[in-house]
């Protein structure tokens, strides 16, 4: 059990982060993307990099790829918890999928129809909002989780405790009209996508202690 929640922790953590790497540096080799830092720049949006023919081909298939095992690792997680005798809602499983349904949705209409617009600019968005509402509520319960470090467990719950303060504060500028500084919802949401996977390989070296 241990040991494939880990492994998906890993390959959930892996897959998006070299799927936006490997689009951006091939999108910009083709002139469709700027080249820049991303994450301090926001010269070019998340979707931009994985919009345009031939990345799209590439990009698309990795991010379902991703959220297939982005479900399995919300199933393992939850199955984890309640080995270990947690107490678990049923809503957390619920917004667990809504997230992955909202990461799906995405990726489908990802420069494709006239649904496109809103799932650029608001879907993404929501997908990340409940996916890191989703660690923070997990998190929540990995306290009582017997056999692990006290002071690990704690690392978790505060660092999702704060990704998770950082949303509340952000996401209503993300999906406004506010731009505070040049390409500032680019800038959040580069940085926000790498601390809400980081949540992954973090669990991922605390689990390394369990047998």
């Amino acid at each position: 059990m241990t040991v494939g929640l880990r492994n998906l922790c890993l390959l959930c953590f892996l897959i998006p982060i070299i799927t936006i790497i490997i689009s951006f540096v091939w999108s910009a080799n083709l002139n469709l993307i700027s080249w820049c830092i991303p994450n301090f720049e926001g010269c070019t949006s998340i979707s931009r990099v994985g919009r345009y023919e031939p990345v799209k081909y590439l990009f698309k298939p990795l991010m379902f790829i991703y959220a297939i095992f982005l479900y399995y690792f919300w199933k393992k997680y939850y199955e984890f918890l309640s080995k270990n005798k947690i107490n678990l809602s049923k809503f957390l499983k619920l917004l667990a999928y809504c997230s992955i349904l909202f990461l799906v949705l995405y990726i489908i209409f990802l420069g494709e129809g006239k649904l496109y617009r809103f799932f650029r600019q608001v879907g993404i968005f929501i997908y990340i909002f409940f996916t890191v509402l989703t660690q923070f509520f997990f998190s929540i319960k990995f306290k009582n989780t017997l056999g692990i470090n006290v002071k690990a467990k704690n690392y978790l719950f505060y660092y999702s405790a704060t990704v998770t303060l950082l949303g509340v504060l952000l996401f209503p500028l993300a999906i406004s009209e506010v731009e505070i500084i040049n390409n500032f919802k680019n800038i959040i949401s580069w940085n926000y996508f790498l601390l809400t996977h980081l949540y992954f390989i973090i669990l991922f070296f605390i689990l390394k202690k369990i047998k």
